[in-house]
C-alpha cells in the first residue's frame, strides 16, 4: 500500500473528532514504516543507481533489509502502544496503533517485497498471494482494494475535518492517488 493511503486510512480508524490533537501522532505513526524506505531512495537515486537496480537489487540488499524490519515491526508498534498506556503519554500509544495498523494493511498487499513484521522475534516474512503494485500477483486487485479503501475513508473523514486546509489537503491527496491509480493500473491490464 503506498504511504499516503496509509495515511489516509489510519486517520479513518484512529482519530476522533473529539480528539483531534492526535492526529499528528496518527500521522506520524503511520510514515513511520516507510521513512526508512524514503531515504533509501534518496541514497539510491545520490548513488547513481537506475530505477531498475534500486528496486530489483539495492531494495533487497543487507543492510536495508535490516533497517527496514525496524519500521515494519509490529512488537515495536505494540511496544509503543503498551508504553503510551503504562506512561500516560497517549500520543505515544496513538503513535503505535498507527503503526500497528500500517503494518496490519501491508500484510495482505505485498507478494516479493513482504516485510519482516515480527522482528525482533522472528525474521519469518508473510509472502501475499497479492500484491499491491506486481501484475504478477494480482496487482490490480490490490491496487483497486487499496483505492477503494482510501475513497471510502476520504468520505467519511472530509466532513468530520473542521479546517478548509484540512479538508483541501485530504482532498487533493484522493485526488492524486484516484489519479496515479488510473496512470499506473492500467498498464497491469
Amino acid at each position: 500500500m503506498n504511504t499516503p493511503s496509509h495515511l489516509i486510512l489510519n486517520l479513518a480508524v484512529l482519530r476522533r473528532p473529539v480528539a483531534p490533537v492526535m492526529t499528528w501522532p496518527v500521522l506520524i505513526g503511520g510514515l513511520i514504516p516507510d521513512a526508512a524506505l524514503f531515504v533509501f531512495y534518496a541514497w539510491a537515486r545520490a548513488q547513481g543507481l537506475p530505477e531498475q537496480t534500486i528496486w530489483s537489487e539495492a531494495y533487497y540488499s543487507q543492510p536495508w533489509q535490516d533497517i527496514f524490519a525496524v519500521g515494519n515491526s509490529i512488537p515495536l508498534g505494540l511496544l509503543a502502544i503498551a508504553l503510551g498506556y503504562y506512561l500516560k503519554r497517549y500520543w505515544l500509544g496513538f503513535v503505535g496503533a498507527s503503526m500497528v495498523l500500517h503494518h496490519l494493511a501491508d500484510l495482505p498487499l505485498h507478494h516479493d517485497d513482504a516485510h519482516r513484521h515480527f522482528w525482533p522475534l522472528s525474521s519469518v516474512r508473510f509472502i501475499s498471494p497479492v500484491s499491491y503494485w506486481d501484475a504478477d500477483h494480482f496487482g490490480r486487485l490490490g491496487a483497486t482494494l487499496e483505492l477503494v479503501l482510501v475513497l471510502v475513508a476520504t468520505a467519511y473523514l472530509l466532513p468530520r475535518l473542521s479546517s478548509r486546509v484540512s479538508q483541501a489537503v485530504l482532498g487533493t491527496t484522493a485526488v492524486l492517488i484516484t489519479g496515479g491509480y488510473l496512470v499506473l493500473v492500467r498498464p497491469l491490464g
